[in-house]
């Protein structure tokens, strides 16, 4: 069977850390969309910035460990990225609201250990969820055709 992978935010992210600890599972992958992958980090900036606790996020990490989850610096695809080495077309809303850090998105890409690699940014808008997740259903013309270059 041949294999290409749908891997968005944290589910990508997830994608990387898998194929970083078991290599071995995905030597079978043709190639991976990966839409929308964000570092919590950028997410809890803007979220803080927006609530007026930014100043308070050492504290956060706290309670996030007390409940047995990661600190937001270990929950983010910087870490993992070099690892994934398939054909893999990143997408992005470059003023993505959620994380307001374009740069956060253009590292993963930076990092990816793939030599096959593709990022596009959705432009002209703001909406992470409207029109990121959706982006496809409304412009399926690129995926198609990543997935028709590798998969075939």
């Amino acid at each position: 069977m041949k294999v290409g992978l749908y891997s968005q935010c944290m589910g990508g992210n997830s994608q990387y850390h898998a194929i970083h600890r078991r290599p071995e599972l995905f030597e079978n992958v043709l190639c991976m969309c990966s839409p929308m992958v964000v570092s919590m980090a950028a997410i809890f900036d803007a979220f803080s910035d927006l609530q007026g606790v930014r100043q308070y996020q050492e504290l956060i990490d706290l309670e996030l460990l007390k409940m047995g989850a990661f600190v937001a610096a270990e929950m983010t695809p910087h870490l993992w990225a070099p690892s994934v080495k398939m054909p893999v077309f990143m997408v992005q809303v470059l003023k993505d609201s959620w994380t307001r850090k374009p740069e956060d998105a253009q590292k993963t890409f930076d990092l990816l250990g793939s030599k096959d690699k593709e990022l596009f940014w959705i432009e002209g808008t703001t909406r992470r969820f409207k029109d990121g997740y959706n982006y496809f259903g409304r412009h399926p013309e690129k995926i198609i055709s990543f997935f028709d270059k590798h998969m075939k």
